[in-house]
This record gives C-alpha cells, structure tokens and sequence, in this order.
C-alpha cells in the first residue's frame, strides 16, 4: 500500500472545468447547463461572486425528493453555502480530511481565486495502481460506496464495483 499519494498536492487532480450559474435562475436552468457541461455540480453566483455549490445530489435530496417544482425553485434556495474550499498547494490527505468534516465529496480548489474542483472520485480514480485504503468510506462492520451507497462486505469488494461501475 503506497502512501504517497495522500501527500501529493491537490493540484494535480484538479479538474479546471467548472460550471456557474446565476442564483436566482431555476432548478431546471441549473440541470440544463450540468447537462451541457457535462458535470454533476455547479457553482452559484451573485454581484459576480461564486456564493456556494448545488450538486445533483442536492437537487435530488432537496428538490426531488420534496416534491419541489423545478421550474420555480431557484437555486438560491438550496445552494450549500458558504462554499468549502482549499489552496492548490494542501495535501490529497487534507482534501480528504476536509470533505469528511463537511460531509461532502468535492472541493473547490483556489489560488487566490477558483482554479478548479477535487472529488472524492478523482481521488479514488487514482487509487486503481496504490491499492490505497480511504477509512472515510467504511462504517463499521459495513462498507459502502460514496457514489451509489451500496454496501460491500470488505473494502476490496468495494474497489472493484468502484473501478468497474464509477470509474470510465
């Protein structure tokens, strides 16, 4: 098992492509340009300052589920807020650290400004050849998948559904 990896800096898997959307558009809006980007979250603005992230599981968990219309809920009303972030230059281990505080699985990376996101699947993406263990995705006596939930009975298990299903 290689620890090298959670010593590297963040940077490295930054992924520079982010989407912003203002935050009085709708939900629907929101969707649409996750669409056409091709991401699973987005950035909110206002007075041309970033205010927060909405992702798809907020639209689930807090529009869906709720039985909210998309169509007339904006995104103001359920941007997470204030937006977490980190320097380009900290440690994959303090990425990790920081979305386990906070219950979430991506971070806007910045220099003075947003460059970019890390998420908890890059991470993992780059885990394939390190055979690295992350403890923030077992429960005891249960081990789940961060992106799907399903649960495994060991944590190899959980590596290959991971590399097979949420890794391309």
């Amino acid at each position: 098992m290689s620890l090298e990896l959670l010593n590297e800096p963040v940077y490295k898997f930054t992924n520079p492509k982010m989407t912003t959307i203002a935050s009085n558009l709708t939900i629907q809006d929101a969707v649409k340009a996750m669409a056409e980007s091709r991401v699973d979250s987005i950035l909110t603005f206002e007075n041309n300052k970033i205010i927060g992230m909405v992702t798809e599981k907020d639209i689930l968990y807090d529009v869906v589920a709720r039985g909210l219309d998309p169509t007339k809920t904006t995104l103001k009303e359920i941007t997470k807020s204030p937006l977490i972030t980190i320097s380009k230059t900290s440690s994959v281990k303090e990425a990790l650290e920081l979305m386990k505080k906070h219950d979430i699985r991506r971070l806007v990376v910045v220099d003075k400004r947003p460059i970019g996101l890390i998420t908890q699947k890059m991470i993992c993406g780059n885990l394939r050849d390190n055979h690295l263990l992350l403890p923030e995705l077992e429960i005891i006596d249960k081990t789940f998948c961060p992106y799907c939930t399903q649960n495994f009975k060991d944590t190899e298990s959980l590596r290959k559904h991971i590399d097979a299903v949420h890794i391309t």
